[in-house]
Order: C-alpha cells, then structure tokens, then sequence
C-alpha cells in the first residue's frame, strides 16, 4: 500500500521548475561576474538534465528516479540507498578536503565548516529519528 501524497504530474514537473530556476540564478551569477561561457554552460546542463528526466520518466524507471518519482516503496528504498551511498562518498571526500586544509595551515577554511556542518547535521538527524523512528 502506497501512501504518496504527491501526484506524478506534480513531481513530474516541480523537477523542470526547479532546474529552471537554479539554471536561470547560475546564468545571472556567473553573467555578473563576467564568465559568459560558463553563464550558458551552466544553465544548459542543469535545465537539459531536468529536460531529460522530466520527458524520459514515462519510458525510463531510472530517468523517473532520477526525476523524483518516487511512486512505490521500490522507489522510494532505492532513493533512500542512493542517498546514503552518495551521502557517504561527500563525507570522505569533505574530510579529505578538510585534511588538506589542516596540511596547509588553513585552519577553519571551507572544507573544516563542510565537516562540522555534516557531523553536526548527522548527529541531530540521528538523534531526531531515534526517537521518532
């Protein structure tokens, strides 16, 4: 039994609208900041992904995972899996950063903020669903 609360249609095409915005922000900032390459790149990546998953859902089990759509248990399991394996490959990665910074003297660099912010993050989340399940 499936309890989503949001329909495919919504999900389907909050994605694009998202990217939309994301793109459109990126295009600004890096306008801004005189990188006209890098202004149309972006937007161009992040709407066409969206672009992608958004009209590929209907044919693509993993193009609609990827656009969201989580309608079953299935979906929503190999999201949850997803989201832990790529979870742990950014912890290894901002602590390596974070060890770099400590090697070079860069003490509280961006790096060392990304960690705390993780462990800190993780901790209440640990804490929240231990008690809430």
């Amino acid at each position: 039994m499936s309890t989503t609360t949001r329909s495919p249609a919504h999900s389907r095409w909050s994605v694009l609208a998202t990217a939309c915005l994301i793109g459109t922000a990126m295009a600004v900032i890096a306008a801004v900041n005189g990188k006209v390459f890098l202004a149309v790149a972006m937007p161009v990546i992040v709407i066409g992904y969206a672009l992608a998953v958004t009209f590929l859902g209907r044919r693509s089990d993993i193009a609609a995972q990827l656009g969201g759509r989580e309608e079953d248990e299935r979906r929503r399991l190999i999201n949850l899996k997803a989201t832990s394996a790529s979870g742990a490959v950014m912890i290894i990665a901002t602590l390596a950063g974070c060890l770099v910074e400590l090697a070079r003297g860069d003490v509280g660099g961006p790096f060392t903020w990304l960690a705390a912010a993780g462990g800190v993050s993780y901790m209440a989340a640990a804490a929240y669903y231990t008690r809430r399940g």
